[in-house]
């Protein structure tokens, strides 16, 4: 399943009747209730008054709304309410990074009055218009990062401040509706730096409750609690100015992943071996070579069974690259995911190892 644009039903207009929202953010329940507030917000980047929404997108989902006006949504082709790009589901600064030849922000205005005169220009323009002349030349990369199914943990209750702080009176009777004093024991906040940390907080709720680990006065779960507080510090309206112009945390984290996409060709011209590890006998030679073909005329394929590694190798150095730039961090077979590096030089009386070990 592919995230995209959340379309406007039949006979309204989007932005007006309906907000520019993508479909992570309606949620995957098709009936929702939404509640339209004419002229009732101030967009958080351009301090325009527009009007809002308001939705929930589930049962064990919180209230969502609009942030942000739909012109200021057209502009860079987000949506209103989490700011991600509407076509890939990653944050705008790593969509902007990652294109070819899109000078969109480069053109946005900074002074206030031009803001304002560029943005009701915006308004006053066709929807086709505007996205039509946001070009986006995708590169292989950026398809690659897309998220190609939608991230629903964007939806959650928000983390109860009081519980982190261990004074939450709610959650004693049963009627505090945040995480994890609801029941919600999810934690994407620290889910990629804190895993073990995340890994013994949700078992010690699953345990013994939300209510007994707020009471827990313990060095180490007072140590989780404070990096979810850290999780939480911050100005929310600034976080969300830092979301739309691409300088926040998480488009940093998207950019370091990135980089590490990139395998490095050595400076020995003469290589043109790359090395697959992570194989299993399910992998052939055969299943080798028809992947491997595709990217120019193969030398040799060599499967060591005993180490789990095979080497192909090509008879040109560019068919190697493209090879490389194709399938690194993108290898799979037979439901297998393969580890693809270049190869090192071949030692006297063994083969080749990878490149870097």
């Amino acid at each position: 399943m592919s995230v995209k644009a959340a379309p406007a039903p039949d006979g309204l207009e989007s932005g007006t009747d309906f907000p520019i929202v993508c479909e992570v953010c309606l949620g995957p329940n098709p009936y929702i209730r939404m509640i339209k507030q004419p002229s009732s917000k101030e967009c958080k980047v351009s301090g325009r008054v527009f009007t809002s929404f308001r939705w929930r997108p589930g049962s064990s989902a919180r209230y969502k709304e609009t942030v942000i006006s739909p012109e200021v949504a057209r502009a860079k082709g987000v949506c209103q309410c989490c700011l991600m790009d509407m076509e890939y589901n990653l944050p705008v600064g790593v969509r902007d990074a990652l294109l070819k030849g899109s000078e969109e922000e480069q053109s946005l205005p900074q002074s206030g009055v031009n803001q304002t005169y560029y943005y009701d220009q915006i308004a006053k323009a066709s929807r086709e218009d505007v996205e039509a002349g946001y070009g986006k030349m995708a590169s292989e990369k950026l398809v690659k990062m897309a998220r190609n199914s939608p991230y629903y943990d964007r939806n959650l209750p928000k983390l109860c401040s009081f519980w982190l702080k261990g004074a939450c009176s709610r959650v004693v009777e049963g009627t505090c509706p945040f995480r994890p004093c609801c029941g919600t024991y999810r934690f994407p906040e620290i889910a990629g730096s804190e895993q073990t940390m995340m890994h013994k907080l949700i078992s010690a709720l699953e345990r013994h409750g939300a209510v007994s680990v707020m009471r827990d006065k313990s060095d180490e779960m007072e140590e989780i609690k404070e990096k979810l507080k850290a999780s939480q510090r911050g100005s929310r309206d600034q976080n969300i100015r830092d979301r739309y112009h691409g300088v926040d945390s998480l488009t940093n984290k998207y950019l370091g992943k990135a980089e590490q996409m990139d395998l490095e060709p050595p400076d020995d011209k003469t290589i043109t071996t790359l090395y697959v590890g992570l194989m299993n006998q399910a992998v052939t030679e055969r299943d080798l070579v028809d992947i491997f073909y595709a990217y120019g005329e193969i030398r040799s394929v060599q499967v060591i069974q005993q180490s789990n590694c095979a080497f192909v190798s090509y008879t040109n150095r560019e068919s190697a690259e493209t090879a490389v730039q194709k399938l690194y961090n993108n290898l799979s077979i037979k439901g297998v995911r393969l580890r693809l590096m270049w190869a090192k030089p071949q030692r006297k009386g063994g083969p080749a190892g990878p490149e870097g070990a």
